[in-house]
């Protein structure tokens, strides 16, 4: 038989003019059965994200160093599963990731901005041990639901305690052993299990020990000393993993001195511009912190709209640092978007909605329908967007309005919305060369740091095998590309971006990374 009479090669035609319509003009016989098959790889391959994305000479080298390394360790891994970290969970792949060729190459690449960060969780468990908790004053005291809570003041009615306040001091001395304490504290405010498909069974479990954690831990960091060395050492991190601009989602809650006096929201954001400003003369190449108003979407109506109004004059008086506004914690236990649309009227024309939406495995809820009034409501950013794939009319509108998904594939599979990351639907925003950011999240409740982990995933599990440099490069463009930075503040990242990238691209070069 001859290919031209093949029915392969006929049905190989018809799938030709579906998806590469450049072909038409050609005939069948015009193309072999390889030079089809090529031409539909080819066709995937400049539609995904980082398709169009151009690799000088140098670059291109340093490609083909990178790659020796992924293919190295997706083959170790299709031999051995046990070795597999791009399928497994993080908690059982991190001590594989730390000695991962491709890892030590992420955290040394310029990573641009993390553009989906919640302050409170920010900041790696160990440091919040060594440094927070021996930090003089720190009490602990026990919820009648068993829950501990940190803090450096004695006020019950805030913290809903029923046992007497412990020194952490005083306990950490009269234990048995000062280390084992510290270990112990840390699971306070640190997700991580070596089992955790037998701790976290179901999206409740984790969901519910992940939100105690946050009351577990928000009133250490209101107290003003910690809350400036915590939040100094959440740039710290940022700027040693190679991110040079963050915008942090907190809910700007009072703050109180050793005193006992507490301050106006206004001044915790005063606190946060300070420590930006300096933090920022003394690192030149960091671009700085903007800030997006949390507000936890369970509250009523009513609740919601004085903190939505709040919001608005917070912008009024900071108007490029305090730039958005979002709704936070469990979509699937909170209330919908539509449901508060009332409390969302009459957004500043300078403000931006960066509203968590579709961060969930239901399928026509009215938590992935909260992705529908996300864009009607004309969101920047869509925070998550897990559900996305479901709703193709929703995804084609995120990709022509260029409406950028912050995908954090660590987040999304601790807290239980995928187990194997392969099967993160991010892979398909990518094959589409949908909109996508890569962000983080809240890297220190799961024994993270920096944004180098959840890049390791969106490379090695949501690109393709043979996705390398153009892939990682595009991502790291797309961060300033879609963040809140003014057009001139945009000019100045690209260029400190460019200068950054070269300089990484010789060290690879040299031989100086891996």
């Amino acid at each position: 038989m001859s290919r031209k009479s093949c029915p392969i090669m006929k049905r190989f035609s018809v799938l030709l003019l579906l998806l590469v319509p450049h072909l038409m003009a050609q005939t069948e016989s015009a193309l072999s059965y390889e030079q089809a098959r090529q031409a539909v790889l080819t066709a995937e391959e400049e539609l995904m994200t980082g398709g169009h994305t151009y690799l000088n000479t140098e670059e291109a080298k340093a490609d083909d160093i990178f790659m020796q390394y992924k293919l190295g360790e997706l083959a170790q891994g299709f031999r051995n599963a046990e070795q597999n970290a791009a399928a497994m969970h993080f908690f059982k792949a991190k001590q594989l990731i730390d000695r991962s060729g491709v890892f030590r190459f992420l955290q040394k690449m310029p990573k641009g901005a993390v553009l989906h960060l919640h302050n409170s969780a920010s900041v790696s468990s160990k440091w919040v041990v060594k440094n927070m908790s021996y930090m003089p004053g720190m009490l602990r005291c026990t919820t009648d639901k068993g829950r501990s809570v940190l803090t450096f003041r004695r006020a019950p009615k805030e913290h809903e305690c029923q046992s007497q306040y412990v020194r952490v001091s005083d306990e950490r001395r009269s234990s048995i052993d000062p280390l084992v304490y510290d270990q112990n504290f840390e699971r306070l405010i640190n997700l991580y299990t070596p089992v955790p498909e037998l701790e976290y069974p179901t999206i409740t479990k984790v969901w519910d020990r992940f939100q105690d954690m946050f009351d577990t831990f928000g009133d250490a960091i209101r107290y003003l000393p910690a809350f400036r060395a915590y939040h100094w050492q959440m740039l710290e991190e940022l700027y040693n993993d190679n991110v040079m601009y963050a915008e942090i989602r907190s809910s700007f809650k009072p703050l109180y001195d050793a005193s006992g006096r507490t301050f106006s929201r206004e001044r915790t954001i005063q606190e946060f511009y300070a420590l930006n400003e300096k933090f920022v003369r003394l690192h030149p190449d960091f671009l700085g912190i903007k800030l997006i108003y949390a507000v936890y979407r369970g509250h009523d109506v009513d609740k919601i709209s004085e903190s939505f109004e709040e919001f608005r004059q917070l912008h009024k008086a900071f108007p490029n640092f305090v730039v958005g506004f979002d709704l936070v914690g469990q979509e699937d236990n909170g209330k919908p978007l539509y449901a508060l649309l009332p409390a969302l009227r009459d957004l500043p024309p300078t403000a931006h909605f960066f509203l968590h939406a579709g961060e969930t495995n239901w399928f026509g809820a009215s938590t992935d329908i909260n992705l529908l009034d996300a864009l009607l409501l004309n969101s920047t950013r869509i925070g998550h967007g897990y559900a996305l794939a479901k709703h193709p009319i929703l995804l084609n509108a995120v990709k022509t309005r260029q409406i950028a998904v912050e995908v954090s594939p660590i987040s999304n599979q601790v807290l239980h919305l995928v187990w194997d990351m392969r099967n993160h639907p991010g892979a398909q925003y990518m094959a589409l060369d949908v909109p996508l950011v890569i962000c983080n999240d809240d890297p220190g409740f799961w024994n993270a740091k920096g944004l180098s982990y959840d890049f390791y995933y969106a490379i090695m599990s949501l690109a393709p095998n043979n996705a390398g440099l153009r892939v990682l490069k595009s991502l790291v463009w797309n961060s300033v590309r879609y963040s809140l930075l003014t057009e001139e503040e945009q000019k100045r990242a690209y260029q400190i971006l460019e200068l950054t990238w070269s300089r990484f691209i010789d060290k690879v070069l040299q031989g100086s990374v891996f």
